[in-house]
């Protein structure tokens, strides 16, 4: 009886033994793979839910040479890990939920990563092992993500843009949206609430210290500017931008904004008539200083060239429409009438209330790269008068091109021939004049603009970008509240100088 009692026992032992080995050997083989999405409605001992874990699945990039993981969603809550596709992701934290303006350093598949979670769409494009050069644009994939969502995949064109800004680490791009990576074709598309179209520009913003210069300048433009003409719908004078993280090929490369471009469609000025071959709507652009876009002097023209006198031909630009003879004209009529005939019939050439707020807007900002070049001129029609629209607003509240300050608020900027006999007319002074008293009660009030430089700040500092970007080689500027203080401040200068400076002219 003993006998058999001992055999059963050593039986039942080495069943049991089997059982153990047989449940080592499937840890070993199987990763441990969370729940996409669990949640127990059993309390621990706390009295609160336990939270088991979450999965990202769609809604973020990870770049492994920086070690970042960036989400763009809603709040996710965990309990010490966080499941990224198929892998765990431990993190380090006492937190349950993913904050917006921290990141959460973990380990992921034996690396060591730090997880983000951020508000601003998230651009990711994919260029193939291809090079983005200037010219021409090569073909990639794009991907918008938005609240957590892919909201457009396309194929794309990408190549690098600029003059000065080829030059930075941090590149700009224009990119296209196309239907297939054979460029076949052009798709439009409405990205982030701007228009539908398939030109965009990504600006990488380099030499800007905190990225808002020239974002909030194109705010303030829309916001006061007026355009000679109401009977078009749709219309923008000047271009509506929004704030993105860029990822290229699972690389982070900062904060860029995502922008419209100044052309004919958004001004909505009139297409070339091909029935009677006549220029209707022109656009030109102020891309080199020279004497006539300065309004010193004029120079013979010829329309087989796109460029003249300091000026890029934008809209018509093709061969055989192209003509300069209008814009020739009204430089001529500048540089070469004196200023009793200039003042009486300026207002046929010259819109009038554009070149009032334009004037204003210029030395508001104090946009010393925007008196000739950097500026859009342009007009509705055959019988329009021409208007100015401002473009590349890096240089401005305080900050040159190259990204230094100019701490200089105490100066007007004239430096311009047209300028210089427009401030001789008695009309438009008073219109100057007026227009600052009325301006200065709500967008130019001191407080408002300072206000816009806050709410711009807050939303790339609450989302923790100059944090992420500081992981990014070759970005060499030092982001901190100084600088916005900085900028504060020299508003405050610059809006009590400008009070005297229009009260006594």
């Amino acid at each position: 009886m003993k006998r058999e009692l001992k055999i059963s026992i050593l039986f039942a032992l080495a069943f049991l033994a089997s059982l153990l080995i047989v449940s080592c050997s499937k840890d070993d083989t199987e990763p441990l793979i969370e729940p996409e999405i669990e949640q127990t409605d059993e309390p621990d001992s706390s009295g609160e839910p336990v939270i088991e874990a979450s999965t990202l699945q769609s809604a973020f990039i990870k770049d492994t040479n920086r070690s970042l993981i960036l989400y763009n969603g809603s709040d996710v809550q965990f309990q010490g890990k966080i499941v990224v596709n198929s892998d765990t992701l431990y993190l380090e934290t006492t937190d349950t939920n993913l904050k917006l303006g921290k990141g959460y350093p973990g380990i992921l598949a034996n690396d060591t990563i730090t997880i983000f979670r951020t508000e601003l769409p998230i651009i990711s494009i994919d260029t193939k092992g291809s090079v983005i050069v200037d010219e021409p644009k090569i073909a990639s994939t794009f991907r918008l993500l938005q609240n957590g969502e892919v909201i457009l995949e396309s194929d794309l064109g990408i190549e690098i843009r600029g003059g000065l800004s080829q030059t930075f680490p941090k590149k700009s791009f224009s990119i296209e949206l196309w239907v297939d990576s054979e460029e076949s074709d052009t798709v439009d598309a409405s990205l982030l609430g701007m228009r539908d179209d398939d030109d965009w520009i990504l600006d990488g913003l380099w030499n800007e210290p905190l990225h808002l210069r020239d974002y909030v300048s194109h705010e303030l433009w829309l916001r006061m500017g007026r355009y000679p003409y109401s009977q078009e719908e749709n219309i923008t004078l000047g271009i509506k931008r929004e704030f993105c993280e860029l990822f290229i090929n699972n690389e982070y490369r900062g904060v860029y904004y995502l922008s419209e471009k100044i052309d004919r469609k958004q001004l909505q000025l009139k297409k070339y008539d091909d029935n009677t071959q006549q220029v209707r709507g022109e656009l030109f652009k102020g891309s080199q200083w020279d004497d006539p876009l300065l309004f010193r002097a004029v120079t013979p023209f010829s329309n087989s060239s796109l460029v003249w006198g300091g000026y890029e031909a934008k809209y018509p630009d093709d061969m055989g429409e192209l003509d300069w003879t209008n814009l020739h004209a009204f430089t001529d009529f500048v540089v070469n009438n004196d200023q009793a005939t200039f003042d009486a019939t300026i207002a046929e050439r010259l819109d009038i209330d554009n070149m009032v707020d334009y004037f204003i807007f210029m030395n508001v900002t104090f946009a010393h790269d925007n008196w000739g070049k950097n500026v859009y001129t342009a007009r509705y029609d055959e019988n329009s008068p021409y208007f100015f629209v401002p473009w590349d607003l890096d240089g401005t509240f305080g900050n040159t091109w190259t990204g230094e300050r100019i701490n200089i608020t105490d100066q007007i900027l004239i430096r311009n021939v047209l300028y210089e006999k427009m401030l001789l007319n008695p009309e438009y002074v008073s219109s100057l004049k007026t227009r600052w008293n009325d301006l200065r009660g709500n967008v130019l009030a001191t407080g408002e603009i300072q206000g816009m430089f806050d709410d711009s700040y807050q939303i790339l500092q609450g989302n923790k970008v100059y944090d992420r970007e500081a992981m990014v080689e070759g970005f060499p500027f030092n982001y901190s509240d100084q600088e916005i203080d900085f900028i504060k401040s020299w508003i405050s200068s610059r809006m009590a100088f400008l009070d005297g400076y229009f009260a006594n002219l």
